[in-house]
């Protein structure tokens, strides 16, 4: 367990200090309006094309929409800012280094108590002709409203008319308390998003549809910070 406290007091330094709503209980931890879960890491590539990893277009994109958030007044966490795998933090839970990591995610979720958690994922299929983004949300009101809104933003962005998704197979879905997302940017197997994903201008407007989906969410949900 010191681990996981080490984990969370070192995110305090990847905290806005800015005076936002969302607190916490322990004023040892940190407070977060929202987490941002940068998809994989380390030895976990996630998705490849070729020189193409998820890992980076994740973080990548969980930088700019870091910062973002920040200028908005909004406190975020990244629960990584660097290549490495959140497993390795992870002393405290059983079992595989793929369960070990997503425990890691949720665990630091459930412990803190955002607002929000948005995962920040890139898709694969083996139809090279599919593309767009896809919003994956929790069966409970709150994610379902945030998926709605980030799924219109991101559609803007592609010009698509992709309808959010109910996930049920999915640990970090199944096994965080807060309204939690997770949000698949693109494909990284087809041609036409893969050149966008790689491109820093289109990862800044992803940035910008992802902020405008997450601000438009507070102003719904709490009114009164506004």
């Amino acid at each position: 367990m010191k681990y996981f406290v080490r984990l969370l007091l070192s995110l305090c330094l990847l905290t806005s200090s800015s005076n936002a709503y969302a607190f916490t209980n322990d004023p040892l931890l940190p407070s977060a309006d929202v987490i941002l879960d940068v998809g994989h890491g380390g030895i976990d590539s996630g998705t490849m094309v070729g020189k193409y990893q998820e890992k980076d277009i994740n973080l990548a994109i969980s930088q700019k929409t870091y910062k973002l958030l920040q200028k908005k007044g909004y406190r975020v966490i990244m629960n990584r800012s660097k290549d490495y795998a959140l497993s390795d933090d992870n002393k405290w839970s059983y079992g595989s280094r793929h369960r070990k990591d997503l425990a890691q995610r949720s665990g630091l979720a459930n412990t803190i108590k955002p607002q929000m958690m948005l995962s920040l994922h890139i898709n694969w299929s083996r139809k090279s002709d599919i593309r767009g983004p896809i919003v994956i949300y929790q069966n409970r009101s709150e994610s379902i409203l945030l998926a709605q809104l980030l799924q219109e933003s991101l559609n803007r962005v592609y010009g698509t008319e992709e309808l959010p998704v109910l996930g049920k197979k999915y640990f970090v879905i199944r096994n965080t308390k807060c309204p939690t997302v997770i949000v698949e940017l693109g494909f990284l197997s087809n041609k036409a998003d893969r050149k966008l994903l790689n491109s820093s201008h289109h990862q800044a407007k992803l940035a910008e549809a992802i902020t405008k989906g997450v601000e438009q969410y507070i102003r719904m949900t709490h009114p009164s910070v506004n």
